[in-house]
């Protein structure tokens, strides 16, 4: 469905793809957006799937996960608002993940077509997206390791930790994650059973290093959940997990280029 341009050019603001990108360009990149909704386990693509679509999560919460032939999952992540959701099916290959809303979405979706008109127009949003790919190349990294070489207990630990890098609000008692978990979720993304997610949390809880209300939780104690989880002999940089910013640029963007002739308004074939 076509969305209101000013309410999509306020969102754009604070998306890394379009870091750099003025007034004037971040209305002409709204106007090739088309938005999308799902309602609560609906699917918004899945492992395997082409599309050759760009997907921008605008609100709700959602679930990129892989799954075996069993029909067991292994969660990626809980992509935030703003960030792109599997940057690597843009090559025109299958989707290298699946992805199920938590709850009602909103999805900001950009066309292959658009896609090659924002980045003649803006080179800018070409360095951003190299740049956005090699953050979620590291996130998938340091996953994968950590499901590799740390215990169960480890790996819910590191999970946490992350996920305050991704969603963490700073409290007077600690750091919440402002992002509703359920004992299932944080087994499935940390690779363990359900039994033991509910077992680690409640040991977390009776040590006083975190507390949950509301399927959200609160940490308590950082440092002893780093000290849980081996963060301070560890060599992975989970502040890769945090919500980029402009100031995260290691270089000035590109200016965007002179308004192409008209020949470039026509279909992409």
């Amino acid at each position: 469905m076509p969305v209101a341009n000013a309410e999509v050019v306020e969102f754009l603001r604070d998306c890394p793809l379009v870091f750099g990108l003025d007034d004037a360009g971040l209305e002409e990149v709204a106007s090739l957006c088309t938005m999308v909704t799902f309602d609560a386990r609906e699917q918004l693509f899945a492992e395997g799937e082409i599309d050759n679509v760009l997907w921008i999560l605008m609100t709700g919460r959602v679930r990129l996960y892989h799954s075996d032939p069993e029909g067991r999952q292994l969660v990626v992540g809980f992509p935030a608002p703003h960030i792109p959701l599997d940057l690597a099916a843009l090559d025109g290959r299958p989707h290298t993940v699946g992805a199920t809303a938590l709850e009602f979405c909103r999805v900001l979706l950009i066309s292959q077509a658009a896609r090659v008109i924002i980045a003649r127009r803006f080179p800018a949003t070409v360095v951003n997206t190299m740049r956005q790919l090699s953050r979620d190349l590291r996130q998938r990294d340091i996953s994968h390791t950590v499901l590799s070489f740390r215990s169960a207990r480890g790996r819910i630990c590191c999970t946490l930790v992350q996920l305050a890098e991704q969603y963490g609000v700073r409290q007077s008692t600690g750091v919440k994650i402002n992002f509703r978990l359920t004992r299932q979720d944080l087994a499935d993304r940390s690779g363990v059973t359900l039994e033991t997610s509910i077992r680690v949390v409640s040991d977390l809880q009776r040590r006083g290093v975190i507390a949950t209300k509301s399927r959200v939780i609160e940490i308590i104690d950082s440092g002893e959940l780093e000290e849980w989880s081996g963060c301070r002999e560890c060599e992975l940089d989970c502040t890769v997990f945090a919500k980029p910013t402009v100031a995260d640029a290691p270089f000035p963007a590109p200016a965007p280029l002179a308004r192409a002739p008209q020949r470039l308004a026509s279909p992409v074939r």
